[in-house]
């Protein structure tokens, strides 16, 4: 992922905001990006956090679907790992991956550690795992297994997780 040669940043596929009001938000950028809104969708995930415990979440969002980076909005949490950081709206950037196992342990060993991936049927990472940096951007690794479902969802179909 850190060589020179490597077309990584093609797989850069969307930019995720964590908002206190999803509908405002969608509101607002309407105005100024003229986007194209998903069906709003409301998921059960499950996390395995980087110190091992495991947090259940409900997670509220919706994707803007003009263009070829999608951007994401996230419906803030009161608690837990999709809350509101102060002075932090940027939450990730999602990038598509082959492996997610040997992409997540890769990113790991260049200085970007573990912060929380998906579990499923007992397995983690699963679906998607999301690294931090010193600069505060996460990397969201998204299993690209999804993109079908994703591409699907994007084009007014059903997102299955």
């Amino acid at each position: 992922m850190h060589s020179a040669d490597n077309n990584t940043h093609k797989n850069i596929f969307k930019t995720g905001l964590i908002v206190a009001d999803i509908e405002r938000a969608m509101a607002d950028l309407g105005l100024w990006l003229d986007p194209a809104w998903t069906p709003p969708r409301r998921v059960e995930l499950t996390l395995r956090m980087a110190d091992g415990s495991i947090e259940s979440t409900a997670l509220s969002f919706v994707c803007a679907t003009r263009g070829s980076n999608v951007l994401e909005l996230i419906q803030a949490n009161p608690e837990g790992y999709y809350r509101l950081q102060p002075g932090a709206a940027l939450h990730h950037v999602g990038m598509w991956v082959d492996d997610l196992e040997a992409s997540s342990r890769q990113l790991s060993a260049q200085g970007m550690p573990l912060e929380a991936a998906g579990v499923s049927d007992g397995r983690s990472p699963a679906l998607f795992a999301f690294h931090t940096n010193p600069y505060g951007l996460r990397i969201e690794l998204v299993d690209s297994a999804m993109r079908p479902s994703f591409q699907q969802w994007l084009d007014g179909g059903e997102l299955a997780l």
